[in-house]
């Protein structure tokens, strides 16, 4: 075009227009890797430590005050002295053999399930927070700290009376689990209702439930269980030191037979804090021992009528199903309930909120 100079095309001194990026490096809104943009959930493995440091400063709360530690060694000394109570009564009615110390040690164990339970709902209760896994691990600490005090006092009964030490390491593993479910139910009761009186009636009828109300329900569901069923001789029978029946082969013809299928309401007992220790403790307990048979009654009970009568339906040993820990079923009914109420009473509470 004339007058207008044309440049060269892109001859060597020709640059383009350069343009500076304004802030020059002061204003940094570039996502960096790693770094989670917005509305982005932060690493599964922040959350877990952020919960854990919440629950530690949750649970020392609890550590700093000197009823919290009472309440502990007031559970250690109930399950202490009610297991002394129950041999003691046994022995005198001729029950068990004269091995008291022993047989207070195994039935200890057994009953620290009770305070665990009672203390945990009674602290969850009071300890709420926005947080499950926070409340979670929060109760687990105070079932900790329950079982470390009752640790040295099962050792020291354990190791005098030569009772099986592992007992006392199960123990301790089912208390931790135990403080941590019933916490949640505590906390889930308090988070249900506005008021504090139906928060407690809530937690209190928990309680009465699995400290007492499913046994007793068992009991009065037992005659409903009993039917007729089919069975044959049983022959090549064998037993073990306590005198049950391990194995045994089935002939002959069929005939009735009365039978009662406890494994219909086991279950049920099952979520009783002290029965569900003892069946987990009547794993670490020999079968010759003098109250073996208390600790492996609702095991017993769960395997159902083939333990009582062999040959149901004339099936030899080696046709039955392996038996399932009734301990298991125990917990899952409790960690059903335990969650229940607690995701029930986070959503009425954000109910509330919203209202």
């Amino acid at each position: 075009m004339a007058g207008v100079p044309d440049h060269p095309a892109r001859d060597v001194g020709w640059n383009e227009p350069e343009y500076e990026v304004i802030g020059g490096g002061l204003v940094d809104d570039q996502p960096r890797a790693g770094q989670p943009g917005p509305g982005s959930e932060p690493p599964r493995g922040a959350v877990v430590k952020d919960a854990a440091g919440d629950a530690w400063r949750d649970a020392r709360k609890s550590f700093s005050s000197w009823l919290f530690w009472l309440s502990c060694c007031s559970g250690v000394a109930f399950a202490g002295g009610t297991a002394a109570g129950l041999v003691a009564w046994a022995l005198r009615n001729g029950w068990i053999e004269n091995a008291m110390p022993e047989a207070s040690f195994v039935v200890m164990a057994a009953f620290l399930g009770l305070p665990a339970a009672m203390l945990g709902i009674v602290w969850g209760y009071r300890h709420i927070h926005e947080s499950l896994l926070v409340m979670l691990l929060a109760g687990s600490l105070r079932g900790l700290a329950l079982s470390l005090l009752a640790l040295p006092v099962l050792l020291v009964v354990g190791i005098s009376s030569g009772g099986p030490l592992a007992l006392a390491v199960a123990a301790v593993v089912v208390v931790v689990l135990e403080v941590a479910l019933f916490g949640l139910m505590g906390a889930g009761s308090r988070a249900c209702f506005a008021t504090t009186v139906s928060g407690v009636a809530l937690a209190t009828v928990l309680a009465a439930f699995f400290c007492a109300g499913n046994v007793a329900l068992t009991v009065l569901l037992l005659p409903g269980t009993t039917d007729l069923a089919t069975a044959s001789v049983p022959v090549n029978v064998e037993r073990d030191d306590a005198g049950g029946i391990t194995a045994y082969e089935c002939v002959g013809s069929l005939h009735q037979v009365e039978v009662a299928h406890t494994e219909r309401v086991a279950w049920l007992a099952a979520s009783h804090p002290a029965l569900l220790l003892a069946s987990v403790g009547g794993e670490f307990v020999p079968p010759d021992n003098n109250v073996a048979w208390v600790l492996s009654g609702l095991q017993f009970a769960a395997d159902g009528p083939s333990r009582e009568v062999p040959c149901l339906g004339g099936v030899s040993s080696d046709g039955l199903t392996p038996p399932v820990p009734v301990a298991l079923s125990g917990f899952a009914v409790q960690a059903a309930v335990a969650a229940l109420v607690a995701v029930g009473g986070r959503r009425l509470g954000l109910r509330r909120l919203r209202a």
